[in-house]
């Protein structure tokens, strides 16, 4: 059986190996640095943010109402708030309130306490959802259909909305805040809705205008709206519009109608810095690793 024969190469052959080795090390810095470029493109356009910082609410926590002026109708039933109330200017008819108690006029620590949770929610960063007003019932986050949204921070240019008699669900254990470039304002008979593991104690709204929550239909212990609302411009929550949260309007007016408040009793979800979420996570350590591919091979190239 003869030997097999190996091909002698050339030295051409060498040569021209040689030669295409040397271009793609001088070229891999400026092909790394387009591989970073893109990566940090992708994250940018992928809608990404931080993870929704939670503040410490203080001596806040304890109040469903926290107020200036309280105005109160009872029309058909009286309205019950579960937590403390505090305010200067009395309603005509007094809510009545169980688990708390009524403090008058509010502590002005819970006014320092709420300017300080304020600062914190405006001052992340967060997804912007619109250079205007938007209705939360029908944006679009991620792969989520229409109206779900994801724990994260979202901020529009103006006023958010829930359009009458639809319903937004917070889906996912998390923090959430909303910051409206407007007034945070919702239609009748419509609903905020948390999923699976959502909890209203970690939702946070604080609007720049008014809040106004639209009236409910018919008398129910289902809320109609969920979260901590932080807002001095003044909280109106409609008639039967039941909110698990709190409505802190320090320095502002809370007007309420036959309406159930209850302070969330839910475990905060943390008060922790800005945390990448998991799909951050692999897009900052992709870039950082093309980052130091990119840095090892220029110096190669300068030796």
């Amino acid at each position: 059986m003869p030997a097999q024969v190996r091909p002698e190469r050339s030295r051409s052959d060498f040569a021209a190996v040689a030669a295409v080795a040397s271009t793609h090390s001088r070229n891999l810095p400026a092909f790394v640095a387009r591989l970073g470029f893109a990566a940090v493109l992708l994250f940018a356009q992928s809608g990404a943010a931080w993870a929704a910082i939670a503040p410490s609410l203080g001596t806040t926590g304890p109040y469903g109402v926290v107020s200036d002026t309280f105005t109160n109708s009872n029309t058909g039933t009286q309205t019950l708030i579960n937590g403390n109330v505090c305010y200067t200017t009395p309603p005509v008819t007094p809510p009545v309130t169980t688990n708390g108690t009524t403090v008058t006029p509010c502590p002005p620590a819970t006014g320092v306490d709420q300017g300080a949770a304020l600062a914190i929610l405006t001052g992340q960063p967060c997804v912007s959802l619109g250079a205007g007003a938007v209705a939360l019932d029908s944006i679009i986050v991620g792969a989520n259909p229409p109206g779900v949204i994801p724990p994260g921070c979202y901020s529009s240019g103006g006023a958010m909305n829930v359009t009458l008699s639809t319903s937004v669900t917070l889906n996912g254990a998390g923090i959430y805040v909303f910051l409206p470039g407007g007034a945070l304002n919702t239609g009748a008979n419509s609903s905020v809705i948390l999923a699976n593991g959502a909890c209203a104690g970690d939702v946070y709204w604080a609007p720049v205008g008014a809040t106004t929550l639209g009236a409910n239909a018919a008398a129910s212990l289902v809320p109609t709206f969920v979260g901590n609302i932080l807002d001095a411009a003044g909280v109106t929550i409609g008639h039967f519009a039941n909110l698990t949260g709190r409505a802190l309007a320090f320095g502002g007016t809370v007007t309420t109608d036959a309406v159930t408040i209850t302070v969330p009793t839910c475990a905060a979800f943390g008060t922790a810095g800005p945390v990448p979420t998991l799909s951050e996570w692999a897009l900052l350590m992709l870039i950082a690793l093309l980052a130091a591919a990119g840095l090892v091979a220029t110096r190669r190239r300068a030796r």
